[in-house]
């Protein structure tokens, strides 16, 4: 089951687009990729903009406007990020973009909203020898004095829920980000260059960028620019897991034994302290055969992040390998369960897959 999460991607690689420079950018750019689009503005309906109804009651009004097929109807899809006018128009978003879009409809309504990100990964995944790593972004609204979030992945407004607040300029940062991101996917260096320049124009204080960054320089060959980029990151974030890993396998293509030992060192423990690590080192194990070495990654993992889905999977495949079946029907038990719960919350279906021919 793919769930709805994306946001801020960041890249971990080995190698590596055209030169990284600084964009022009303000507070006109970041309106503009607010800006809501003036026919939304005239679909907003009634139960949303009448301001003598609650606050709590128009955010719930505005999701189900949002989600309900008479309403916008949108649809969940990773990837590409849109931006608002494009999100309203094709009806897709991930949560970045349902993130801006609520936050423009919200506040046209006079409903106090704004962006919040979460440091947490949500998922990584190798492709083509880069390790990706998302994390959520989602928006908060105050209401009576309560803070509330609002989420792609859920049905309501719920409490209790309080990542860290960000700006508009970081908001619109982590578009460009995304945007670097998958023009890297699709093999276009010099739009990733110019994407993840318009982000560090926004947020040159973000260590995640710097590493994107120097993700961007590395692939076009440009080693001290990409060493640079890394640096600024873990001067920025010393444990920053991205900007770390790339240093290791930046140092191990160079063959600096000592700086490779030095940031291996770093990686490792910081590795210990995050479940998507756990769970890759898990993976890595499995497939060299070493089934109880998983395992106990695995377990690792779902101690610092139990409700994960995918954990348990894996855990029960390594429990199946090892011959322990009552513990492998246990962990793909408990998968099922947490997916279904998963489904259950879940606010935007994803895009239907296409059909046959």
């Amino acid at each position: 089951m793919l769930r709805a999460l994306c946001l801020s991607l960041f890249l971990f690689a080995c190698t590596g687009s055209a030169a990284v420079r600084a964009a022009p950018a303000g507070d006109a750019a970041v309106q503009a990729a607010m800006a809501l689009p003036d026919e939304l503005r005239r679909m907003l309906p009634a139960d949303v903009v009448n301001r003598r109804i609650d606050d709590a009651n128009r955010a719930q009004a505005l999701i189900d406007f949002m989600i309900a097929d008479d309403g916008l109807a949108l649809r969940y899809q990773e990837q590409p990020t849109l931006g608002i006018a494009e999100s309203f128009v094709q009806r897709r978003v991930n949560c970045l973009s349902f993130t801006m879009m609520f936050i423009a409809m919200a506040r046209a309504s006079g409903i106090k909203a704004f962006a919040q990100a979460s440091d947490d990964a949500l998922s990584m995944r190798m492709q083509d020898g880069t390790l990706f790593r998302a994390t959520h972004v989602n928006a908060g609204v105050l209401i009576d004095g309560e803070h509330y979030s609002v989420d792609v992945g859920w049905r309501g407004v719920a409490a209790g829920r309080k990542p860290r607040r960000i700006s508009d300029a970081r908001t619109v940062a982590l578009l460009h980000n995304n945007h670097a991101v998958e023009h890297l996917l699709q093999g276009e260096s010099a739009a990733a260059a110019q994407a993840i320049a318009a982000a560090l124009a926004l947020d040159a204080g973000s260590a995640t960028l710097w590493s994107n960054a120097g993700v961007v320089h590395a692939r076009a060959g440009r080693r001290d620019e990409a060493e640079r980029a890394y640096l600024r990151a873990i001067a920025l974030q010393r444990d920053h897991i991205g900007a770390l890993a790339n240093l290791v396998g930046f140092h191990r293509a160079g063959g600096n034994a000592v700086q490779l030992a030095l940031y291996d060192k770093r990686l490792q423990r910081a590795q210990a302290l995050d479940p998507f690590s756990q769970f890759l080192i898990g993976q890595s194990r499995a497939e060299a055969g070493i089934p109880a070495d998983a395992i106990a990654h695995y377990r690792r993992a779902i101690r610092m992040l139990p409700d994960e889905p995918q954990f348990h999977r894996s855990l029960a495949d390594a429990y199946e390998s090892i011959g322990d079946p009552v513990a492998a029907t246990r962990a793909r038990d408990r998968a099922l369960r947490l997916e279904a719960k998963q489904d259950a919350e879940r606010g935007i279906r994803e895009v239907d897959p296409p059909g046959p021919g």
